[in-house]
């Protein structure tokens, strides 16, 4: 896939549900790739070797029907999925049953009572990734991502890191993870997306921030592609970005008038993958292991 990909709510209505939690062991290193500002981690589906978004934007986990077929997974007969990615576009199918699903020797599971994945699947395209796991299996975990070493860790959901600065964070439904920003000066809420390469302002954050369509008429515009489609954004400079202790001068986000209830902007990789960071669905908390000091 061509271009920056846009985070966003990957919205499944269907017979999956959010129980439970996994016991993992204490975390290896799990190889974490990052390219083309896309976080690609290597997943076992029944022995099978998948590469699969790291996605904590997406609510469910994902598969796409050519890596389905690639790795033999049955169809399951009784459930099915309805998804809209970023570009609206909507599909209902037959999700895919996996028996055993692993990622750095730690077994995934989306309830704690019952093995194995109901993955829904994608026919529109995944940007060549094999599928993407989303909040319903991410959140049995605290994400130790260390992006600059390109290595990441699944820990138990309560651990925390040994030192770090820490942003509270706030659970929108049990999947997803909401931090509070500040803006050009204006107090944001933002959806945590490792989904996503670059970070974007929505119509309700543009709403906030007072920016009309004649205040941005010349920023760049550019068409982006995004899981379910393309978009069509423009590329605005702001003055400064707040993230706890961290400060981000003058950076470079993508505005899109996509309507959004629920939050104002998408934190992406451009802004996430500059140091190690560690995200708790438990706490809920975003750690950076980094000093309190202006991120280039």
């Amino acid at each position: 896939m061509q271009g920056p990909r846009l985070g966003r709510r990957v919205w499944l209505a269907g017979a999956l549900a959010s129980l439970g939690g996994a016991a993992p062991p204490p975390g290896a290193a799990i190889p974490l790739g990052v390219a083309d500002g896309r976080a690609v981690v290597p997943v076992l589906l029944n022995g099978g070797l998948a590469h699969m978004l790291l996605d904590t934007g997406a609510e469910r986990s994902v598969i796409s029907r050519a890596a389905a077929a690639r790795l033999g997974l049955p169809f399951d007969p009784w459930v099915e999925t309805t998804m809209r990615g970023a570009g609206g576009e909507l599909e209902t199918h037959r999700n895919a049953d996996v028996q055993i699903a692993t990622l750095g020797g730690v077994r995934l599971v989306q309830r704690a009572t019952q093995p194995g994945l109901s993955l829904a699947v994608a026919w529109f395209g995944l940007g060549g990734a094999d599928g993407l796991l989303g909040g319903d299996i991410l959140r049995h975990f605290t994400l130790d991502l260390d992006f600059p070493a390109g290595r990441m860790a699944l820990r138990p959901a309560r651990w925390a890191p040994p030192v770090g600065n820490s942003v509270p964070l706030t659970l929108l439904w049990p999947d997803l993870l909401l931090a509070p920003v500040r803006l050009d000066g204006q107090m944001l809420t933002a959806l945590v997306d490792t989904g996503a390469s670059a970070s974007l302002v929505n119509a309700r954050g543009l709403n906030r921030l007072g920016l009309t369509p004649a205040a941005m008429a010349q920023d760049q515009s550019a068409a982006t592609a995004a899981i379910g489609g393309r978009l069509p954004v423009r590329v605005h400079r702001f003055s400064e970005l707040r993230l706890g202790g961290l400060r981000i001068p003058a950076p470079w986000m993508l505005t899109a008038p996509v309507p959004e209830p629920a939050f104002d902007l998408i934190l992406g990789l451009d802004i996430l993958a500059r140091q190690r960071i560690a995200l708790s669905y438990a706490s809920p908390r975003l750690t950076f292991s980094g000093s309190v000091a202006d991120v280039p």
